[in-house]
């Protein structure tokens, strides 16, 4: 299941290159770690970066070391924990669900092409999936066997949980847990107590607290106030980035995240409510509604937020689906599920064609629209598969056609797409440039794409003397400050393109004497 999961994940890891902003930002601040051999304070482009702790960095920085750097190496172990979270997922359904629900769930998850995504990317969500999934199975496992090892194996999750993504990844978690042993009947003092809790507060600080009471120091408390302040109360209660939405949001992602067996996952939940005498299946709706209902409340709201929910949502679909041909399900209920499935794989190519179509800066690869009729097709063949009542068949179709058209994304349509943007576009110009700066703002993938450092110039007068000096300089920005950047200099452009679907058009200027 690893060595399969691992497969598909690692397949055209290094395609396309590190491009969308947070990929850019973590690969980059791993890199300027190994570089400086600082790995308590995090750097982007040598700015102080509060956004995360630094476990993935870390893990990145090993794969720099073992492979080099590249687009690859930051996304490696992303890739591993992604094979990780499939594969503790499918033994721990298989332990208490049964082998057929087992292989349904790794189905779920690895023929999710959000999933898929999430797994491949340089950011901390995949180590931080990983590590949330393994803590809440340890605690159910403890429940049941209770095994001292199972509970002190959650408290290493925490601790490492805590050095991915900080307090979320302890708070979430145990607050899930508490309620779910008080709607049990076991929150009680004996219970309390078989659970270690002063040995696990020592586990938990004693693998976090050194590289946060470090930091702290080397940094005055900067980073803590950036991380704790704004990056983690701020995004709850405060719309960030834009990234906002009405409350239901996050139950809709989820569903969107796991299509194509995610079209199910309604009728998951209300099986596994009705079932809840199978407190495994309770567990796991606990988890499930418990992220969703979280989030919902958050004023920022990220498709990756509900990400942790999937393993425990896919046990859920896997349930369900392999009790599908001998329960009393009602088919139509089955058939209007599919039925909306159904319109969403035919207008998915047709959606690529036409959004691609009408953004200029990428419609010459509108063509990718063909590597997703394998969706539409695999439609087809499910209803096929319903009319003869063949269900198991129907499920595989669903699935292995949105595995097949995974591969054909991550093999032609994602590269095709996203190797259009103006990084890509612009390197060969600013190769061995020593006098290159920015000004203002500039696309941050860059950085680790030169694999050096670019100053920064943020006033007109600044930006006039350094030209004075650096008379053969290039200098990179946005569209919106050619004004400011004109009159700084004689200034013209050398190089212009708009972002890849976002809204900036990135300007390269040269100096004319």
């Amino acid at each position: 299941m690893f060595i399969g999961s691992l497969m598909l994940l690692m397949q055209n890891l290094d395609k396309p290159m590190i491009y969308i902003l947070d990929e850019a930002k973590n690969a980059e601040c791993a890199r300027e770690m190994l570089v400086s051999g600082d790995y308590i304070m995090p750097y982007f482009n040598g700015q102080l970066r509060t956004d995360k702790p630094p476990l993935h960095y870390f893990f990145m920085a090993a794969a720099y070391k073992m492979f080099g750097v590249s687009a690859f190496s930051a996304r490696f172990f992303s890739a591993v924990f992604g094979a990780l979270t499939v594969l503790i997922s499918f033994m721990f359904c298989r332990k208490y669900l049964g082998e057929k629900a087992s292989w349904l769930t790794a189905m779920v998850l690895l023929s999710s092409l959000h999933f898929n995504f999430q797994m491949r990317m340089s950011v901390p969500d995949p180590y931080l999936i990983f590590f949330m999934t393994a803590g809440f199975m340890c605690f159910y496992a403890f429940l049941v066997e209770k095994r001292k090892f199972w509970i002190l194996l959650m408290y290493l999750c925490f601790g490492l949980g805590l050095l991915t993504k900080g307090p979320i990844a302890v708070a979430l978690p145990g607050l899930i847990m508490l309620l779910f042993l008080i709607w049990t009947k076991r929150f009680h003092w004996a219970m309390i107590r078989s659970f270690q809790i002063p040995a696990g507060i020592i586990i938990v600080l004693l693998i976090s607290l050194p590289w946060y009471w470090l930091n702290y120091k080397a940094s005055n408390g900067l980073w803590t106030e950036g991380f704790f302040f704004k990056h983690n109360l701020q995004r709850f209660s405060d719309t960030m980035e834009g990234h906002g939405g009405f409350f239901l949001l996050p139950l809709i992602m989820v569903i969107a995240g796991l299509l194509p067996l995610g079209v199910f996952c309604i009728q998951a939940m209300f099986l596994a409510w009705k079932q809840r005498a199978n407190e495994v299946l309770l567990y796991c709706l606990s988890i499930v509604l418990g992220i969703i209902i979280f989030f919902s409340f958050s004023q920022t709201k990220l498709p990756n937020y509900t990400a942790p929910a999937y393993p425990f949502i896919a046990i859920l679909l896997g349930f369900l689906l392999s009790e599908l041909e001998g329960m009393n399900l009602s088919l139509k209920k089955v058939k209007w599920a599919f039925g909306f499935y159904t319109i969403i794989a035919f207008a998915l190519p047709a959606a690529v064609y036409f959004g691609l179509k009408a953004d200029k800066n990428v419609q010459d690869a509108a063509g990718v629209w063909i590597w997703f009729i394998p969706i539409p097709v695999g439609a087809l063949i499910g209803w096929y598969f319903i009319r003869k009542n063949e269900l198991s068949k129907f499920i595989l179709s669903m699935a292995l056609s949105f595995i097949l058209s995974n591969f054909l994304f991550f093999a032609k349509a994602y590269p095709g797409v996203y190797g259009i943007n103006p990084v890509a576009g612009s390197l060969e110009l600013l190769k061995n440039k020593p006098d290159l700066v920015y000004y203002k703002m500039m696309n941050s993938a860059y950085i680790f794409n030169m694999q050096r450092l670019v100053p920064a110039i943020q006033s007109q007068d600044s930006l006039s003397v350094y030209l004075k000096k650096h008379p053969d300089a290039l200098v990179i920005s946005r569209k919106q400050f050619e004004e400011e950047i004109q009159s700084a200099g004689n200034l013209v452009p050398v190089f212009e393109q708009k972002d890849t679907f976002e809204n900036p058009i990135t300007v390269i200027y040269k100096s004319v004497r």
